[in-house]
Formats: C-alpha cells, structure tokens, sequence
C-alpha cells in the first residue's frame, strides 16, 4: 500500500478524532519523517500528504475549519521544526570531527536548509488546492498568519544557516589563504626557475661575445 495514502488516512482520522490535534499532527508527521530520508523531496511528501489528509477530516467535520487548519499547520511546523534541529545537530557533529564544511555534501545540506521553509509552506499550498474552494480560502488566512508571525521552522532555518554560514565564510577565507601561499610557493619557485634560465642564457651571450684570442705572429 502507498505509505503517502496511509499517512493522508492517518492525518484525515486525526482530524475526526479532534482531540490534542496539534500534538497528534506533530507527532504523526514526525513519525513519518523519521522513516525517510530528511531531504527536502521528503518532507515535502511528507508535508503534502498529511495537509490533504486535514483537507479531508476537516470537510467532514463539524468543527471550526480555521482552527482545525490552524492547529495543523502548527503540528506539522513543530514536527518540521525537529528535522532542521536533526541536521543542524548533524551539522555541529561533522564541524567537531573537523569535516571540511567546503565538502559538497555539506554544501548541500545548508543549501537545502536554505530553502525548507519556502518548499515546506509551497507544499501546504499545493495541497491545499484539493480541497474545496472554503477550505483554500481558510488555508489562504492561515498561510497568510505565518507570513506576518513566520514559522518556528523558519527560525530554526535562519539560526543554522547564521551559525554555519560563518563557518562556511571562515572556511572559506582559511582555503584562500592556503592558495594565496600555494601560489606565492609556485610563484617564488617560478621566478627561481626564470632567474636560472635568464643567468644561463646571459652566460651564453657573454660567452659568444668574446673577442677571440689575438693571434702569435709568426718568426
């Protein structure tokens, strides 16, 4: 079976039971991060199928859509929240094993940090778009609240990239110091080299300019 129908099931049972549904959209996204890859094509999955999971409890229930939706949203912000902790973590775990923080892989987790907000809330809005016209113009407030309040996720985005963006800069400008030696090495032994060939050729020149040796008359 589809473990993204499974968990949009999930999501839409959560709604129904309504009791603690901030915690329960939390926890169950959580649990479904945790059986992936914390990549950002992941979370998004993740992300998308739980919102249409609410889209459905949430047209079925008698309850106020905005604050079903609202809290939602919060559950899956926390549970989103504790995946950019899981790599910041990572990332500090790498930095004390002296991993080089120019190594690609690093590089690519910081980019795709750099980025989970936005794809987090675009996956909400894609998702979104399913449910009926009320439900996309309930999403549209909430949504709309979290670009004024911003997101517990976007904090935490903002916290890593600052701490690890100034390590990326030390990082950085401790490589192009090493090359700025590594080229004036080369650069010294380069005009060594140079010097060399110029005094041998000179020596040859003078060499050529000699005056021959005047010859003995002859008795």
């Amino acid at each position: 079976m589809d473990t993204d129908e499974v968990l949009k099931g999930m999501a839409r049972e959560a709604v129904k039971q309504s009791e603690n549904l901030r915690t329960a959209v939390r926890e169950l996204t959580l649990g479904a991060l945790r059986g992936r890859e914390l990549t950002v094509r992941e979370i998004k999955r993740v992300v998308k199928a739980v919102t249409e999971g609410v889209n459905l409890g949430a047209a079925s229930s008698k309850l106020d859509a905005d604050r079903v939706l609202g809290e939602a949203f919060a559950g899956m912000d926390e549970a989103v929240l504790k995946a950019v902790q899981a790599n910041h973590l990572a990332l500090q775990q790498l930095a004390a094993q002296g991993q080089n923080l120019r190594e690609s892989h690093v590089k690519k987790a910081l980019d795709e940090l750099e980025r989970l907000e936005d794809e987090f809330v675009g996956a909400v809005k894609e998702a979104a778009k399913k449910g009926s016209q009320q439900l996309r113009n309930q999403w549209a407030t909430v949504l709309q609240r979290t670009q004024t309040s911003g997101t517990e996720t976007a904090a935490e985005v903002e916290r890593t990239l600052e701490e690890f963006g100034d390590r990326m800069r030390d990082a950085v400008r401790a490589q192009r110091r090493t090359a700025l030696k590594a080229a004036e090495v080369m650069a010294e032994n380069f005009t060594t080299l140079a010097s060399g060939i110029l005094i041998g050729l000179t020596e040859g020149l003078q060499q050529g300019k000699r005056e021959p040796p005047e010859k003995t008359s002859e008795r």
